[in-house]
């Protein structure tokens, strides 16, 4: 059985492009996700996960998912072949259908959503105390 399951943030904003002749969505972004180790100098490493989400997911993703934001999704993976100057390569990513937000929008959005409102927005360095 092919599944994978995978919780991480967004390495960039997702890019959307329709299938030629079908008109099927497709958003494709990478996932970083850490590692659960630590190594010996206190770093963690990161793996970045290239990911492709089709159909209704995929528009969800373009127009609500932004770069660092936290997601879940489930999907399969999937390790293409081609040639490239008579050598031949691998590209593996994971393929998707189902995507889940996990954390609210960025501070920045808010922080203009408190704008509009007629809210005063103040940085933890603008409090006197």
């Amino acid at each position: 059985m092919n599944n994978v399951v995978l919780v991480g943030r967004l390495t960039r904003d997702p890019e959307l492009r329709y299938i030629p002749g079908y008109g099927t969505p497709v958003a494709t972004f990478s996932l970083a996700i850490d590692r659960d180790y630590v190594k010996k100098d206190g770093a963690k490493e990161v793996d970045f996960i290239p990911v492709e989400v089709m159909g209704g997911s995929a528009e969800f993703c373009a127009n609500y998912l932004t770069k660092g934001r936290l997601v879940s999704l489930q999907g399969r993976i999937r390790v293409e072949k081609y040639e490239e100057n008579g050598e031949k390569k691998t590209y593996t990513k994971v393929r998707t259908k189902a995507v889940n937000a996990l954390d609210h929008k960025p501070k920045e959005e808010e922080k203009n959503k408190d704008k509009e409102i007629g809210f005063q927005v103040l940085d933890d360095d603008d409090i006197p105390f």
